[in-house]
C-alpha cells in the first residue's frame, strides 16, 4: 500500500506543491487582520458548499442557502412538487455541507476527528499539502466519503499553520467527473484545485473591497461627527445586519440606526433583504440576489385571526406564488388558421371548370 502511494514522483507534484504553497500564503497574508474577514468568510463558505454540493450531483442557487443561514425562508422556485422537492432535498444537502466545513455537529464533530486521525500519518512523513493528499486518497479509497475530510482540511490548515483562520479551501474540482484518479495526475490536479479556489478567495476578497469603497464615497459629506462612514464599515463588515446591531456597534439608539439605514436605502447604498416592515436585515447593494432568493411574506387576510383557517374557508393565495404561475404557464395563443384565400382559389377553380363542361 505505502509502495502504491508513492507512485507520484516528486517531477509529478513539485511544480504544483510550490504555486498552491505561494497562494496559500498570499492568501493568508490578504485575509490576516482584514476588515472584512467575517464578510469574507461568510461568501467563502457559501460557495465552498454550494461547490461542494455541486460535485456530489445537488445544483443550488447559494443565495438560497444564505437565506436559510441568516433565519428567513428561500424562495422555492420550482414548477411541480417533484422539482420543489428536489430543490428542498438539495438546500438541506448543501446545508449539510456547510455544516461540516463551519458548524459541524457533535456527530459529525467525531468524523472529523477520525479523519484527522488519517492525515496525522501522511503528513508527519511527508508536508503538510502532500501528505493530506494521500491521506485524502487514502480515506476516499477505504470507502469514507468525502465531506468528513472536506471538514477536517479545514481544520488542519489552521491546526499546521497553513491559515490564520477557518477557510474552506478543499480541492472541490479535483473530484469532477472525467478527473483522472491515477496518483500521478490527481495529486497534481488536487493541488491546482487548492491553487485556484485560494485564487478565487483572493478575487472576491478585491471585489467586496471595491463595494466597501463605493459606499464609503457615495456616503455623501457629513458633520464632523457623522457616523455615517463608520456606520458603512461595520454594515460592510457583516454579510447581514439588523438596525439594533449596528445601534450597538455605534453606541446610537436603535431610531439613530434606522435613520442612517433609511438614508442609506434612499441613495441605493444598501438593501433591504427581508420584504419585510419589522425585523428587517441589512446589506451592502452587492448583496442583492440574497433578496431576490427570500421569500416574501404573506399578508394578513383582513378579518381573519391568528392560526389555521376553518375547514371551508378558502385560504388566501400566495401572491409571489400567483405571479410566477401566471408569468410561467400562460398559454400560447391558439393558431386560426386563414382559409378565406384558399377558399376563393377553389371557387375560382370551380368556376373554370364548369365554364369548360359547358
Amino acid at each position: 500500500m505505502r509502495g502504491e502511494r508513492l507512485a507520484a514522483r516528486p517531477e509529478d507534484v513539485v511544480p504544483a506543491l510550490t504555486r498552491t504553497a505561494l497562494a496559500f500564503g498570499a492568501l493568508d497574508q490578504q485575509l490576516r487582520r482584514h476588515p472584512l474577514r467575517e464578510a469574507v468568510l461568510f461568501r467563502v463558505r457559501l460557495e465552498a458548499a454550494r461547490s461542494c454540493a455541486a460535485v456530489d450531483g445537488f445544483l443550488i442557487d447559494p443565495w438560497q442557502l444564505a437565506a436559510s443561514l441568516e433565519g428567513l425562508r428561500p424562495r422555492i422556485r420550482g414548477h411541480d412538487a417533484y422539482e420543489r422537492g428536489s430543490e428542498v432535498d438539495a438546500l438541506r444537502y448543501a446545508f449539510e455541507q456547510y455544516q461540516w466545513l463551519a458548524r459541524a455537529t457533535t456527530s459529525q464533530e467525531e468524523r472529523i476527528t477520525q479523519a484527522l486521525a488519517v492525515a496525522a500519518g501522511p503528513i508527519s512523513r511527508m508536508d503538510v499539502l502532500w501528505g493530506s493528499a494521500l491521506a485524502f486518497r487514502e480515506w476516499i479509497e477505504a470507502g469514507d466519503a468525502r465531506a468528513p475530510f472536506r471538514g477536517a482540511l479545514v481544520r488542519l490548515w489552521q491546526k499546521e499553520g497553513v491559515f490564520s483562520g477557518l477557510y474552506p479551501v478543499t480541492g472541490v474540482a479535483a473530484f469532477r467527473s472525467g478527473t483522472s484518479w491515477d496518483e500521478r495526475r490527481w495529486l497534481p490536479a488536487w493541488l491546482r484545485a487548492l491553487e485556484q479556489e485560494a485564487a478565487g478567495i483572493r478575487d472576491m476578497v478585491h471585489t467586496l473591497e471595491r463595494a466597501w469603497r463605493d459606499a464609503r464615497a457615495q456616503a455623501g459629506n457629513q458633520r464632523r461627527n457623522s457616523k455615517a462612514a463608520l456606520a458603512i464599515d461595520i454594515i460592510a463588515a457583516h454579510p447581514v445586519i439588523s438596525a439594533t446591531t449596528l445601534a450597538t456597534k455605534l453606541s446610537v439608539s436603535v431610531q439613530a440606526a434606522y435613520v442612517l439605514l433609511e438614508r442609506f436605502l434612499e441613495r441605493g447604498l444598501v438593501i433591504d433583504v427581508t420584504h419585510r416592515a419589522a425585523r428587517r436585515l441589512f446589506a451592502l447593494k452587492d448583496l442583492a440576489p440574497l433578496r431576490e432568493a427570500v421569500r416574501v411574506p404573506k399578508k394578513p387576510v383582513p378579518g381573519r385571526k391568528r392560526g389555521r383557517p376553518r375547514l371551508g374557508e378558502e385560504a388566501a393565495p400566495d401572491v409571489q406564488s400567483v405571479a410566477v404561475a401566471e408569468e410561467t404557464f400562460q398559454p400560447l395563443p391558439r393558431w386560426k388558421p386563414d382559409f378565406s384565400e384558399l377558399e376563393a382559389a377553389m371557387m375560382a377553380v370551380d368556376s373554370l371548370v364548369h365554364l369548360f363542361t359547358l
